[in-house]
């Protein structure tokens, strides 16, 4: 009898479970489009929810005024300048790849000629192109992901009004279908809201940090469309590793490729130096005040966030590696048994 009722039970929950992930995948699938914006409110409900605290306890706003001066701040400060660099982007969004286009015919030139001259085979002119081709479709993948996450900004304020209206229900909601115990639960949320306060500020500030700093010497050097430039560096640094390269080794080569030559290396010495210099500096002294987080976890989340969420994808891309890593974690402390632990 025993053995059935748990068969029984064990049944039921199978069942249970089943629903549950049948019916978290069709709405997944059909709500998928909203995702951005979904993940765009919780991230301005981790950067404003303790705005809102303080106006409520220390000048005693009600919470409804508090939020409206906290919303319409946010928009003022962050969210018509995001959409100015949008307008930027799309009427330079051609421009752009073109500019990467020019890059690459350059790039073929100089090894056409270094084939001629020494009679090599350096690289297959189809393998050129098929680089070109994944950076170009990658390019516009970016900046065809910041457009469209900017197009749900309404529907991201929508639902961050109810989330700071509403905070508490949403933290026990959270920590309710965490199937964790309750410390773990709360360890969990609390890792998820650093990760996210980290990486929203992180990431975009090291980005205008060394788009910033490329623009200076894109204005000295007069490199055309240098505030294009500017906007592209400032998106390519938030990617580690190769980061800024990919804007002002491009510039520096097109500099080259305009019979520059001093130009094109101070640009490239320029590039390296102190652009790279200021990434160094800057990441480091964010990972101490804001945690850390491994480049090699931030790199393959952009690659995977930008394929699922476009822009916003810059930011959960690395959460959720990170998130995964961490389930693992609290996945052993709670179900796998320490053989340490074993009674003798």
């Amino acid at each position: 009898m025993k053995f059935q009722a748990l068969s029984n039970t064990l049944l039921r929950q199978i069942a249970l479970l089943s629903c549950i992930f049948v019916l978290g995948g069709l709405l997944v699938f059909h709500l998928n489009s909203f995702i951005p914006a979904l993940l765009g409110a919780y991230t301005l409900n981790i950067l404003l929810g303790n705005w809102v605290i303080t106006m409520e306890k220390r000048w005693q706003l009600s919470r409804n005024v508090a939020i409206a001066i906290v919303m319409v701040g946010s928009f003022l400060t962050l969210l018509l300048p995001l959409y100015f660099v949008a307008q930027v982007l799309f009427d330079g969004h051609t421009l752009a790849l073109d500019q990467y286009g020019a890059f690459f015919k350059t790039v073929k030139g100089f090894i056409e000629q270094l084939e001629l001259k020494y009679n090599l085979n350096i690289l297959d002119e189809k393998s050129l192109d098929k680089v070109a081709s994944w950076l170009t479709q990658g390019a516009t993948q970016v900046l065809n992901g910041t457009l469209n996450s900017i197009t749900g900004i309404f529907l991201s304020y929508l639902m961050l009004y109810f989330m700071l209206k509403e905070r508490e229900l949403l933290e026990k909601t959270l920590l309710n279908i965490t199937p964790l115990n309750l410390d773990n639960a709360k360890a969990l949320l609390a890792e998820l809201n650093k990760l996210v306060f980290s990486n929203a500020i992180g990431i975009p500030v090291i980005g205008i940090i060394q788009g910033a700093t490329g623009l200076l010497i894109y204005l000295i050097l007069g490199v055309p469309n240098a505030w294009l430039w500017f906007f592209v560096t400032c998106i390519v640094s938030m990617i580690p590793i190769l980061g800024s390269a990919l804007a002002y080794i491009p510039v520096s080569i097109l500099l080259f490729a305009n019979n520059e030559p001093i130009k094109g290396t101070i640009m490239l010495l320029y590039g390296f130096f102190v652009i790279g210099s200021v990434d160094n500096i800057f990441r480091i002294w964010l990972q101490n005040k804001l945690g850390d987080t491994h480049p090699l976890i931030t790199l393959f989340g952009v690659i995977i966030g930008v394929q699922l969420w476009g822009f916003m994808g810059l930011i959960f891309g690395p959460i959720l590696i990170s998130m995964f890593l961490l389930l693992t974690k609290f996945y052993h402390q709670e179900f796998i048994v320490d053989p340490d632990s074993d009674e003798q």
